[in-house]
Parts: C-alpha cells; structure tokens; sequence
C-alpha cells in the first residue's frame, strides 16, 4: 500500500498550503489525524521531522542516498503503525527518533550483509551509533525506550542527560553541547563514558543474555 503522500527529495512541500488557517497543528492532534488516515497530517509530520530522520539516518548509514531511502521507510511505517503509538509512553517525536534509529540498524544490517560498507573503514569513525559505540547493536537492537530509560537510571546524571538527548531526541553530540552549555569535549566524554557503563550493567547484561 503506497503512503498516499508525494514527497519529492529536491524540494520540501509548502505546509501552509495544507493548513486553511493560521493554527499549526500540535503532534499529538496530527497522530489523532493520521490514525484517521488523514493525509495530510502525514505531509505535516514529514515537513516537521524529515531533516531529523535524515540526520539520524545518516549518522548509521553513511551514505546519502540510503539516508533518503530510509527516511521514507520510517515515514511509510509511522503512516502504517500510527496506531501503535501511545502518548502515555512519550511524544511523538521521541517514537519518530526510535523508529528512525531501528530502521535504520536494520538498514545498515542489510547492507553489511551485502557487503555494501566493504573497505569504506566507517567503524572507525568516532562519533557515530555504529561499532564499539552502539548500544542497541550490542545488545541485539532489542532495546525499546522503556528498557533505555531503565538502563540510563543507573547512570550519573550527566551521562544519563547526554545519552538521553541523543537516543531520545537525535541531536548530535555538538547539539548537546550547545543544549546544555557544555564544552564538546565534556559532552563527548559523558557520551561515550555513559556507554562504557551501560555494558557493564547488570540490568544491561541480563537483557543481553535474554
């Protein structure tokens, strides 16, 4: 079933022509739409959150052009499992953030599979998802929000602040930098020490071995 949407990748819709007045919808009213098939509401949440997506996306995939493909999966599954979100569980931008960084893991999977990555060196890079950084990776990409908020309680409150901007809201490192005030250098250090620390949790281990 086609999304009933036609995004063109060289240019972003004009939003204000699918809104006959002034009001911006919120998240929340355009899940209530979207669960109603308007699509409409679906133009709106890709014009809101697609450079987002794309960024997420880009960070694990590092190739443009699979990027955009995976930014149209993740809009194509929000369209198709708008009913599973719970606003109880958190805002729609944080369950678009997580749909984007498991597609894509599951992206980047299928690709290595392919050998699409041979001799590019990317798990070298420093500040991504991927490699000896990735969390959901090493834990099977199994984690759901519920268990990452569980792991993070452990963690001291800088640690638990950086990797929650990160998991939870997709900014980059030098994002949570100027978020929090905070030089890049120290942000890097919580970032990749709150890994560290969430390998050798208990509460970590045991989702492993399941």
């Amino acid at each position: 079933m086609p999304v009933p949407v036609d995004w063109d990748r060289t240019r972003r819709r004009v939003i204000t022509e699918l809104i006959p007045d002034s009001r911006t919808p919120s998240d929340t009213e355009l899940m209530d739409r979207l669960r109603a098939s308007d699509p409409t509401a679906l133009d709106i949440l890709f014009d809101r959150y697609s450079r987002l997506v794309l960024g997420i996306a880009l960070r694990v995939l590092h190739d443009y052009g699979e990027a955009e493909d995976a930014v149209q999966e993740v809009f194509f599954h929000v369209f198709q499992k708008a009913a599973l979100f719970d606003p109880l569980k958190g805002s729609t931008k944080g369950w678009i953030v997580h749909v984007a960084f498991h597609r894509a893991l599951d992206k980047r999977a299928h690709l290595g599979r392919r050998g699409f990555y041979l001799g590019t060196g990317i798990d070298c890079l420093d500040d991504t998802l991927l490699g000896e950084t990735d969390l959901d990776r090493e834990i099977g990409a199994t984690l759901n929000r519920a268990q990452l908020e569980k792991a993070f309680e452990e963690l001291p409150e800088m640690q638990r602040r950086t990797l929650e901007l990160f998991y939870f809201e997709g900014l980059e490192l030098r994002e949570i930098s100027e978020k929090l005030i905070e030089p890049l250098a120290n942000v890097r250090h919580h970032y990749y020490r709150g890994l560290a620390k969430l390998r050798k949790s208990a509460f970590v281990k045991k989702l492993r071995e399941k």
